[in-house]
């Protein structure tokens, strides 16, 4: 059945969703796309004849007749919109973080089980195809059990002044250790460091698993990667290569992937055509990441270092 999907904010991410939802618009039945944002600078920006221009999200819905929503609007946001839409009956994907904090975000997936619609949430490197090998090789023993990982994120780009980086980028290293680690859930943080713009978070996970995730916007070089160590061996991941990544062991050699979609495609793909299958967060890892970073964000002190805190079950 043909979709009509809008973006609500267009800046710098959301335009990425708008020429995802364009190369898909054949494969996922995409009869209309719908460009949305308060800034009418930003809609200006936009040159494709095949995308529609909104600035009003109080009024897309209706004016457009829309069966889904992307929301690539700033963190603060998230929450209000999410509830907006979800209450008005469409579909709904929201970045990451749902919301920024627990309550907020339980109170989001509630919704779209009473309004009966789909809640997805942006944690598309669960869809890199790198990522997506590496765990079918650890799963068949390439690397012996994993004994620790290190998510690295270092972005040269400035703050948008708003956002916490513990909510925006360092999510993404709690909800990967969720799915290389089957579900396990962290059993203390052991170290919070840094600030609103560049902190590091140390985990321990069951079995004396260590998860290491280093974060920052206004760095001095851009760096995005993922390390899984395990007892015979480690997995290097550079997450901006989409078709190559190293294991090194007693065989080291480079692991070659084939993919048809990038990872934002791909978890397009999976919010529009999703079926009982999907690799996506479920609700529960969702809430489950915002909990353990809403948690990490209250210990993060003014000195800038927290230790050993137990996380409430």
């Amino acid at each position: 059945m043909p979709r009509r999907v809008g973006v609500i904010g267009c800046g710098r991410w959301g335009s990425k969703h708008l020429e995802s939802l364009r190369t898909l618009a054949d494969e996922a039945d995409i009869e209309c796309i719908v460009a949305c944002d308060v800034d009418v600078s930003v809609l200006d920006s936009i040159q494709h004849q095949d995308i529609a221009l909104h600035d009003n999200p109080k009024t897309l819905v209706e004016r457009f007749g829309l069966d889904a929503v992307i929301i690539a609007t700033p963190n603060a946001t998230h929450y209000n919109l999410g509830r907006q839409f979800l209450g008005e009956g469409v579909d709904v994907f929201l970045e990451k973080p749902l919301a920024t904090t627990f309550d907020h975000a339980s109170t989001l997936v509630s919704t779209s089980i009473q309004e009966g619609k789909v809640l997805k949430s942006g944690f598309l490197l669960r869809f890199h195809p790198c990522i997506i090998d590496a765990r079918l090789q650890i799963k068949a023993g390439q690397i012996g059990a994993i004994q620790s990982i290190y998510y690295r994120k270092k972005s040269q780009r400035p703050s948008d002044g708003s956002s916490h980086v513990l909510d925006s980028l360092a999510i993404h290293g709690l909800d990967l250790a969720e799915f290389l680690l089957d579900g396990q859930t962290p059993l203390r943080i052991s170290e919070v460091l840094g600030t609103s713009t560049s902190s590091e978070l140390t985990l321990e996970y069951p079995n004396q698993v260590e998860v290491c995730i280093d974060v920052g916007w206004e760095e001095v070089s851009n760096v995005s990667e993922l390390e899984i160590i395990g007892r015979d061996g480690r997995m290097l991941i550079r997450l901006q290569q989409h078709h190559q990544y190293e294991i090194v062991n007693e065989r080291s050699a480079p692991q070659f992937v084939d993919s048809k979609y990038t990872p934002l495609e791909a978890v397009l793909l999976d919010f529009l055509h999703g079926d009982s299958g999907s690799i996506a967060a479920s609700t529960g890892a969702i809430l489950r990441t915002i909990k353990y970073v809403e948690q990490a964000r209250s210990k993060l002190p003014n000195s800038g270092r927290s230790k050993t805190r137990e996380l409430k079950r």
